[in-house]
């Protein structure tokens, strides 16, 4: 198959929080690149075309990212649900946290 990813991934696993057609919904954060993450949740009524916003710590210095965005792709497999969120307020100051936060990691 062949990769169709603009941006390098890099696995994580830490809490994030979804807010989501009107509901705040615990979840983890599976890998993170520029342009979006993967995200496991205990939810099966999550749709794809409403808007997504996702609230995480990077690290102690970032606290509280808040990025939005559009989901791109749904995964249910037993009671989790996997989505994949693609960016959408890519200029702002939590952008420009996750470019510092993946920078590390790559350098």
């Amino acid at each position: 198959m062949e990769e169709r990813r603009r941006h390098q991934r890099v696995e994580v696993a830490f809490p994030v929080l979804l807010r989501h057609a009107g509901r705040i919904i615990p979840a983890t954060a599976l890998n993170i690149s520029c342009g979006g993450m993967f995200i496991k949740a205990d939810q099966h009524d999550i749709v794809a075309d409403k808007p997504v916003e996702v609230i995480f710590d990077l690290s102690q210095e970032e606290r509280d990212v808040s990025m939005r965005g559009k989901i791109t792709r749904l995964e249910e497999a037993g009671d989790e649900t996997g989505l994949g969120m693609q960016f959408t307020n890519l200029f702002s100051l939590s952008h420009k946290a996750i470019e510092r936060f993946l920078k590390d990691r790559f350098n």
